[in-house]
């Protein structure tokens, strides 16, 4: 009797077992299905939440600018101690970009960075000239500063021209630098002699912001005035556009 008991015991345990085993299963089982299922969910929203970016459609732009911060690298242009012609002409090149842009032009730059374009000078200035064909530009404008060692008491900006057909593009660029009172306009010069304007395929002009060593040194050493220019210049390109 003792005996049977026992194996009546045992059996109830091992239907016991048998069940909390087939319990847990079946919890497992529910648990990842039920993760399966929130991963799907969540993975829907992520896709619904970007996909409006890839349809995203490209900017339609009015014209493109090849902008050119004269110099840079090794190249430092125009400098008196530790302020340099390259790093002025990038800081304001940046702004016309940036101004350009907001206006619906393309502006590309000639360099982002502190950089040459080539270790040779001749090839250097070719290459900039070649992006204005390269890009099917509109306009090149190249952004340099002025230097004469021979006196201190000299400012203005001006602007040189590669033919007539640039001289409307100088007229409105120099009549936006001229309301920012930084300095006085000495007017547009002849620019065939300069390799960025001769050797170009499009309407261009180079403008010299100012005298580094003379009246015009505290705004080249100003980037916030820099920006201003960059920002007038544009506004000169923008007009001409229009």
């Amino acid at each position: 009797m003792a005996a049977k008991k026992k194996k009546k015991l045992k059996l109830r345990v091992d239907r016991v077992i048998i069940a909390a085993v087939a319990c847990l299963i079946i919890l497992f089982g529910l648990y990842k299905g039920i993760s399966f299922a929130v991963s799907h969910v969540m993975s829907l929203f992520e896709t619904e939440a970007i996909t409006p970016q890839k349809n995203d459609k490209p900017k339609n732009y009015k014209a493109t600018v090849i902008v050119d911060p004269g110099h840079g690298g090794y190249d430092v242009g125009a400098n008196i101690d530790e302020l340099y012609e390259k790093d002025i002409s990038l800081t304001t090149a940046k702004a016309v970009a940036k101004e350009l842009d907001k206006a619906d032009i393309k502006a590309i730059l000639t360099r982002d960075k502190d950089e040459a374009l080539h270790d040779n000078k001749i090839t250097d200035l070719k290459l900039r000239c070649d992006m204005s064909k390269e890009n099917q530009a509109k306009y090149f404008v190249s952004i340099h500063v002025n230097d004469y060692d021979k006196t201190t008491n000299i400012s203005g900006f001006e602007i040189y021209t590669k033919n007539k057909a640039s001289e409307a593009l100088a007229t409105s660029i120099g009549n936006h630098i001229e309301k920012l009172n930084y300095s006085k306009n000495r007017g547009m010069q002849d620019g065939n002699s300069l390799a960025v304007l001769r050797d170009n395929s499009v309407s261009s002009v180079l403008i010299e912001l100012g005298y580094i060593r003379g009246k015009d040194f505290d705004y080249l050493n100003d980037n916030q005035k820099l920006e201003k220019i960059g920002q007038a210049i544009a506004q000169g390109i923008i007009e001409n556009i229009n």
